[in-house]
């Protein structure tokens, strides 16, 4: 395992453009995701494989996470509000 110099590692974040950060961010969920799920789940990687592009879209977008929530909130609610008048 290689030996992590975290000063130079965080002067490299601190000195990465937003979207940088973002796509940095995103494989950090990645990482995450390799690490929490199960290698026998093919189910779940073939669903976070087909959301792919659209990580890739939010990463582009600028948005925030927060408003990613904010926005699919709103766009359930109105759903739910056509299905259930």
């Amino acid at each position: 395992m290689a030996i992590i110099d975290r000063r130079k590692f965080y002067k490299a974040i601190d000195d990465m453009s937003e979207e940088e950060l973002a796509e940095l961010a995103s494989f950090m969920d990645y990482l995450q995701y390799k690490h929490k799920t199960p290698q026998g789940s093919p189910w779940a990687r073939e669903l976070y494989e087909l959301f792919a592009p659209m990580r890739q879209d939010a990463i582009e977008s600028g948005m925030t996470s927060e408003e990613i929530d904010q926005l699919l909130d709103e766009e359930l609610a109105e759903v739910r509000r056509d299905r259930n008048p």
